[in-house]
């Protein structure tokens, strides 16, 4: 009996998708035109799943920044650069290019998106307009717009019309959610008006509105008392007085209901802004909370702290899930995703003071102290070019006061890394002195390296000088250095803290993403795209491998590992540092990943250089044995039922192994249509199933694993943040 190839994954794709619609990426192989299947899943998608999430440094950017550090650096001679480079702290090294008089030749002028009463008027009788129309997507985008350039009312502020226009805005865009039916974001919206200031004769409307809204969600106490308030308010409206009597009547009707009898809330349904967080498998591992109690980490000395296998893992598994430490929006996401939780907004809460960023609730402004901190200076900023390395490590600094850092003094040193883990002491991913110690490498950074961080830090200790962080320690608020000006102790201290800062971003800085569809139920060309950086503690101890053991996807900033292969007890569980196997070259990789992260990577696919996805060969299988588990290299189209393992010299019988294989054929066929027709749950059982039936078969590289691999992601990915583009209601809200 002849031992024959099974068709492949992509073969199977092609045949059972062949009218499918095209997408406009480049194919899969360079031997056929057509990779354009319903499920998307060609080459220019694979590098989409596969990219990075160690977010690299932003090549040249416009801005002034550069300028003005080439003004700095070619005042400074070789003597200079020689002294500077002899410096051994952080804080020795700001001080001196601090006191370098180029640094001070730049006058920082603010400059910010303000509040425009007038915008806000215009907007908000755009959205009337649209209102009277019945035309409520519109009017919500119009009224949103009124909202974010509406003054805010504040203690200040003492003009009776600046004072209601925020609130009237919100109380409008009310009543648009209230006709889209999300009466979520339409009770906030009516909190938020009635907290500021919303003119006394209208607020019946909005706590009839809100009474009607509590009904529906059948929270009836809730309900009842808002009523109350609407008949209270009532006698304040300006109307007739037929007019009068129809609102007191209807509001009554509707309080005899409640007076009756005893009122209670039901249970309130709740609201899900953002996507579910999984438990780790196995419970939390009781040193590194953040980890599967079926992970351990450890230390090597030139490998650092890596993570690996205390136990068998299966694919699908939850490895780690972490909030950041700090994280920053990329500039693109700005006026649709909340600034603190990067939730997808849909009635977006403002800054009190400027107009340039968006909250998905007041409670996530309340809490993001970091903005009061950057909003006079955030323009800026962005006008200087940083990159968001830069924006992540300063956001480190504007997280906390300075109180909370000048408290810390005497407990920041430099630990060993290995400390972690044989003192066996619990690794708080809260706790900032983790963050402090994540490595940095800065024995092996360049004088031009360290001059040119310290520089970038003197600027941005500059900007930070113009707003209120060191008020109260000895520094005028608001006040720019001049030459001659000397620093004070906690000005030198929170420098250091930063060109630290600036250091450990370089190597410990992720991605976070969002799962964008292209339509409702369709993953045809999705794709992860960015939405900012952050820096999560444990995340940074994984090591890389150019063929990743994990996915990642997020919870809004919260960060969700998966595994995506089985990894077997003792074995290093990898993380993907932007290059894989599949999408590039192995000298590329090597090149890529000495350049950004200073390490020769000798993972798997780079020792054994493995083919790229496109030039993957089917003809040759990579068995395994079925007593040593040792790799058994057998052409395809072999017809010798018995192979010869070269390790143990076991015979193993091929002909079942083959036979595998057309079985996980026929799953990955069910499992495509499970996705076709967008039963996700379904298509990823069928696809972990396949992938563990094809890891018993054989090692990859192997087309048909990789492609499943690669639907398997896409499932997974759909578990995190997600946005369907062109979509009315396309927060995870929507999907409720």
């Amino acid at each position: 009996m002849a031992a024959t190839r099974p068709p492949s994954n992509r073969e199977l794709l092609e045949s059972t998708n062949s009218s499918s619609s095209s997408c406009s990426h480049s194919s899969l192989s360079s031997q056929s035109p057509r990779a354009d299947t319903e499920l998307g899943l060609n080459h220019k998608m694979v590098s989409n799943l596969k990219r990075s999430t160690k977010m690299l440094e932003d090549f040249d950017r416009p801005g002034y920044f550069k300028d003005y550090y080439k003004n700095v650096r070619k005042t400074v001679s070789n003597d200079q650069l020689n002294e500077f480079a002899k410096l051994t702290t952080d804080e020795e090294k700001f001080r001196y290019v601090f006191n370098l008089p180029a640094v001070h030749d730049i006058d920082l002028k603010l400059f910010f998106k303000g509040k425009s009463e007038k915008e806000a008027l215009e907007k908000k009788e755009e959205g009337n307009k649209s209102f009277g129309k019945k035309k409520n997507v519109e009017a919500l985008t119009y009224y949103s717009q009124a909202v974010i350039k509406a003054p805010v009312p504040t203690e200040e502020c003492a003009d009776p019309r600046k004072m209601t226009l925020y609130a009237i805005c919100l109380a409008n865009r009310s009543a648009a959610l209230f006709h889209l039916k999300d009466f979520y974001h339409c009770v906030k919206d009516i909190d938020e008006a009635l907290e500021h200031h919303y003119p006394k004769e209208l607020k019946f409307k909005l706590f009839k509105r809100k009474g009607r809204i509590l009904v529906t969600m059948r929270q009836h106490e809730s309900a009842r008392d808002a009523f109350r308030q609407a008949l209270k308010y009532l006698d304040w409206a300006k109307m007739e007085r037929e007019r009068r009597l129809e609102h007191q009547t209807e509001i009554q009707r509707w309080l005899k209901m409640y007076e009756s009898g005893k009122v209670e809330d039901n249970a309130m349904t709740e609201i899900k802004l953002l996507p579910d967080v999984p438990s780790l498998t196995g419970g939390q591992n009781e040193q590194f909370p953040s980890l599967s109690s079926k992970t351990e980490v450890k230390y090597e000395k030139g490998q650092g702290r890596f993570v690996v296998a205390a136990e068998n893992l299966q694919i699908g598994d939850v490895i780690c899930t972490e909030e950041p430490c700090a994280s920053v929006l990329l500039l693109e996401q700005y006026g649709t995703h909340c600034q603190r939780c990067f939730s997808l907004t849909k009635a977006q809460i403002p800054c009190k003071k400027c107009s340039g960023v968006v909250f998905c609730s007041s409670e996530c402004r309340s809490k993001s102290y970091f903005h009061e901190v950057e909003c006079p200076i955030l323009d800026l900023l962005h006008g200087s070019g940083m990159s968001i390395n830069c924006f992540l490590a300063f956001r480190m600094l504007t997280k906390h006061p300075l109180a909370f850092f000048m408290g810390l003094r005497e407990q920041l040193q430099d630990n060993l890394p290995e400390t972690t883990v044989n003192n066996k002491e619990v690794y708080d991913p809260t706790d900032f002195l983790r963050i402090y110690n994540l490595v940095r490498h800065s024995q092996d950074r360049t004088p031009e390296d360290f001059f040119h961080r310290t520089v970038m830090t003197v600027f941005l200790i500059k900007a930070l000088k113009k707003t209120k962080y060191f008020e109260g320690e000895g520094s005028h608020a608001g006040a720019c250095w001049r030459r001659g000006d000397k620093l004070t102790e906690a000005e030198q201290f929170v420098g250091g803290l930063l060109l630290r800062f600036l250091q450990i971003i370089q190597f410990n800085a992720h991605e976070v993403s969002e799962f964008q569809l292209q339509g409702p139920r369709t993953l045809e060309c999705a794709k992860n795209e960015s939405l900012g950086a952050a820096i999560y503690p444990t995340l940074a101890l994984f090591n890389h491998s150019c063929h990743s053991a994990m996915i990642r996807y997020f919870s809004g900033t919260r960060v969700i590992t998966r595994a995506v292969r089985p990894i077997s007890k003792g074995t290093l569980i990898p993380e993907n540092y932007g290059p894989s196997f599949s999408t590039k070259p192995t000298s590329d990789r090597k090149a890529q990943l000495a350049d950004r992260y200073w390490f020769d990577c000798a993972c798997q696919p780079c020792k054994d250089n493995w083919p790229m996805f496109r030039d993957m060969d089917n003809s040759k299988l990579n068995l395994k044995c079925h007593k040593c588990a040792a790799q058994m290299a057998v052409p395809a189209d072999t017809l010798t039922p018995f192979v010869k393992c070269d390790k143990c010299g076991d015979q193993t019988n091929i002909l079942a192994t083959l036979k595998n294989l057309q079985n996980t054929e026929q799953t990955f066929k069910a499992a495509c249509k499970e996705m076709e027709a967008f039963n996700l749950e379904k298509a990823t059982s069928l696809l972990m199933e396949n992938l563990r039936q094809l890891d018993t078969a054989l090692y990859p590289p192997y087309k048909d694993y990789h492609l499943t691999q690669e639907a398997l992601m896409r499932c997974l990915l759909h578990q995190g943040n997600l946005r369907v583009m062109g979509d009315q209601e396309s927060s995870r809200l929507s999907k409720k």
